[in-house]
């Protein structure tokens, strides 16, 4: 039996989406959902500090947030990339 050519991208476009829904889902399963998991992101061997300062301006029809992160080991060294998935995760977190 053949399956027209427009039946068979249907069902090419079905699964497609089914798996992408799929991979998103999990995505959203292993995302780290706390404190201790994003800190498990960071290089052994330091112990690490971080500050998260903000602001919210809730005088207009929307909330505008601003704000930093920094995170030190107390070096002078700059472990902006060794950090940089800590921060993320932790971002992520507050989102």
């Amino acid at each position: 039996m053949r399956i027209p050519r427009s039946a068979f991208f249907a069902i090419l476009a079905a699964a497609v989406l089914t798996l992408a829904q799929a991979a998103i889902a999990q995505s959203a399963l292993d995302a780290p959902r706390t404190l201790e998991q994003c800190a498990a992101l960071l290089p052994p061997g330091q112990i690490y500090s971080f500050e998260i300062t903000g602001s919210i301006d809730a005088t207009g029809d929307a909330p505008v947030l601003a704000g930093q992160m920094s995170v030190s080991d107390g070096s002078e060294v700059d472990r902006a990339e060794e950090t940089a998935a800590f921060q993320q995760c932790l971002a992520s977190l507050i989102r």
